[in-house]
């Protein structure tokens, strides 16, 4: 029980978590918000991201390994922080609703048009539910295996090499923009997931934090050769009018050994959205079981569970679903930046009384 994970684990979970689905919309959403050449913002908002990566970091260093919750209710009574804790864990389960609830939408679009999203649902759910009982360590070790199935689905992008041409780019750089930052917004929505890290204090072995990075910088190189592949292969016309340019994109993989890429890399694309669920679920879970200790882990699995099952049934349209996941990333977006500059408020609070009382027990 006492087992710490490791630096190596983490890497991959972290990459694993975070929100890969919409890689699927990424060079359009780079090409309609940044214009020309889009696909250089995949690389400004990594930075910005490892700056939110670095915040968590330091809020481990300062408050030498203490619990998130444990640190911020040394000076802040546990009564005032109710409100913030249920809005954090209300927009974690909203959001692997939508995410679970958007996968399912293509698959059934592409695959399974008759099929009803309940028992995709019902099937999301109870893969959810074997994963949280099994704890993190469970969760972690299970997706270090199951994302070994979806990082060789990167080498099909070989074969579309005799397409792709230079001559596709441009020498101009974010020209045709609409809106830079609603862009920088939806871009960032694809790093979302691993802000959910700042609650692995107590789980960790030391030195974890260069797991941060090193995930996050895996996360970069996929987003960048997937979308940079994109630019190369199609016109930015094409780019701007396909909803979702990756699915051409492997629709065009000519595989002597397998037939139809797209559909095996998508079904397969499963693994990573069940990551990014079941990890926004988990951080949910922790939440709660801070909120009211005395009540079994177990009973707040199957609520937190129950409000997702519910939510996921309740867009009835992809237009729906992107709706409700724009408003909940940029919720997101804001609790991984406020969260942690807060707990760092604190931590700064903390350290000047110390210092204070030192001073006083001097003089």
């Amino acid at each position: 029980m006492n087992e710490r994970l490791r630096p190596l684990q983490l890497s991959i979970l972290f990459y694993s978590v975070q929100n890969g689905l919409y890689l699927y919309t990424l060079p359009r959403i780079t090409a309609q918000y940044f214009g020309t050449n889009g696909w250089l913002s995949i690389i400004f908002i990594f930075i910005l991201v490892n700056l939110n990566i670095a915040m968590i970091a330091i809020i481990y260093k300062l408050g030498k390994g203490r619990s998130v919750f444990e640190i911020i209710e040394a000076t802040v009574p546990k009564w005032v922080m109710v409100p913030v804790y249920l809005f954090i864990l209300c927009v974690w389960i909203g959001l692997a609703s939508m995410i679970m609830r958007e996968y399912i939408f293509i698959i059934k679009i592409f695959f399974y048009p008759a099929l009803p999203a309940f028992y995709f649902v019902l099937f999301f759910t109870l893969l959810s539910f074997q994963l949280l009982t099994g704890g993190i360590r469970h969760i972690t070790r299970s997706f270090v295996v199951l994302i070994c199935f979806v990082m060789p689905m990167i080498v099909l992008l070989i074969y579309l090499i005799p397409e792709f041409e230079f001559a596709r780019f441009t020498p101009f750089y974010f020209k045709g923009g609409t809106d830079y930052f609603q862009g920088t917004l939806h871009v960032y929505s694809v790093y979302l997931g691993i802000e959910v890290s700042i609650l692995f204090f107590p789980m960790v072995a030391k030195n974890w934090t260069k797991s941060l990075f090193i995930g996050n910088f895996f996360s970069l190189v996929v987003y960048l050769m997937v979308t940079f592949t994109c630019f190369g292969f199609f016109s930015f016309d094409q780019i701007l009018n396909d909803l979702y340019p990756i699915m051409t994109l492997f629709e065009y993989t000519e595989v002597t050994f397998l037939s139809r890429a797209e559909n095996l890399c998508f079904c397969v694309f499963a693994f990573k959205v069940l990551a990014t669920t079941v990890i926004y679920f988990w951080g949910a879970q922790k939440t709660l079981e801070h909120i009211a200790r005395k009540v079994k882990s177990g009973l707040w699995i199957l609520c937190i569970l129950a409000a997702g099952f519910i939510l996921a049934l309740l867009p009835d349209s992809v237009a729906h679903v992107d709706k409700w996941s724009t408003w909940l990333s940029n919720s997101a977006i804001v609790i991984a930046w406020a969260l942690p500059l807060f707990v760092l408020c604190i931590l700064f609070i903390q350290m000047l009384k110390n210092q204070v009382m030192r001073e006083r027990d001097y003089a």
